[in-house]
């Protein structure tokens, strides 16, 4: 059953505020933070030390090792733990040392299969909105919506919605929002209101039962940074007077889950798929574009314990 829409009033309001102070710590809800939690037994904790100090002079050893290792011998190693050799030689050499970590903590080949998913399917966001160069406290109306459907499990993406949101307060797209999203005029003249493709979300959520009340770990939601929940789409629900979906209080933050594994600063989506070894696809600034990209980062950090 899909959440209503309902349209606010004077009596509302404070309930409406109230949702909205879910979004004040929106990142603590992480999906990794999830994962930890749900974990039955303190023994797969991801955060446990190493307390043996033989193996931590083995820890010690192999990581000097690594360090001293050519590319060549990186990539050795990394393709014969079925790691991979993606990314640039700092990201290569601290994905071996942290896997070696994890086979010493839990003595396993492989730190992997005791990891257990607890979603089902991530839904990458990414919106684009109207927007003026440099000016202060302009009211942003999302102009286009996608989503990008991840199989926890199978660690593919397999499905996609995208729609254009026709803007009401400022129907005339300035030249600079054209220039950077690619969004034409026509495309948001000819499209449905915010409002209209809310509700096509979540019927197309709803035919995957997605948006179930009874099972809350079915789907989480993913994002580049915070902005797009918490100040998008937080605004636009405000400027179409409806109340903020309850599924959309609770995300994951790509962009800071990215910066906790990697020893790289948070960083946009092309330094993090450079990082990765990988490159952009598409035109950068197109939500459809953007959410796939954010996709492709996030099925690589899935592919590793955390």
């Amino acid at each position: 059953m899909a959440w209503s829409l309902t349209k606010r009033n004077s009596n509302s309001s404070k309930e409406h505020t109230d949702d909205l102070e879910w979004t004040k710590d929106i990142n603590s809800n992480s999906f990794l933070a999830e994962e930890r939690r749900l974990l039955s037994s303190e023994r797969h904790s991801l955060q446990k030390p190493i307390t043996n100090q033989v193996s931590q002079k083995r820890l010690n050893k192999f990581n000097i090792l690594v360090n001293q290792m050519t590319p060549e011998q990186l990539d050795k190693e990394l393709k014969k733990r079925q790691l991979s050799t993606s990314g640039e030689i700092e990201i290569q050499r601290f994905r071996l040392k942290h896997h070696y970590k994890l086979e010493l903590i839990y003595g396993c080949e492989n730190p992997l299969k005791m990891i257990e998913q607890h979603f089902e399917y991530l839904a990458v966001v990414d919106f684009e909105a109207t927007c003026e160069d440099k000016q202060v406290n302009y009211q942003h109306e999302i102009i286009e919506f996608p989503i990008v459907l991840i199989d926890v499990q199978q660690q593919i993406i397999v499905d996609q919605f995208q729609s254009y949101c026709r803007p009401i307060i400022k129907p005339i797209l300035s030249k600079f929002c054209t220039e950077l999203t690619g969004i034409e005029q026509h495309q948001v003249d000819n499209a449905p209101s915010f409002v209209e493709v809310l509700h096509n979300v979540e019927t197309w959520l709803n035919k995957r039962n997605l948006l179930s009340t009874t099972n809350q770990r079915k789907l989480a939601f993913a994002t580049d940074g915070p902005w797009d929940f918490a100040n998008f789409l937080r605004m636009q629900c405000h400027l179409s007077s409806i109340t903020y979906p309850r599924w959309a209080k609770k995300w994951i933050n790509i962009r800071k889950e990215f910066a906790k594994f990697y020893p790289v600063h948070r960083c946009g989506i092309e330094k993090m798929l450079k990082n990765l070894g990988l490159s952009f696809d598409g035109r950068p600034h197109s939500g459809i574009d953007d959410a796939i990209n954010i996709a492709r980062i996030t099925l690589e950090l899935l592919k590793y314990p955390h």
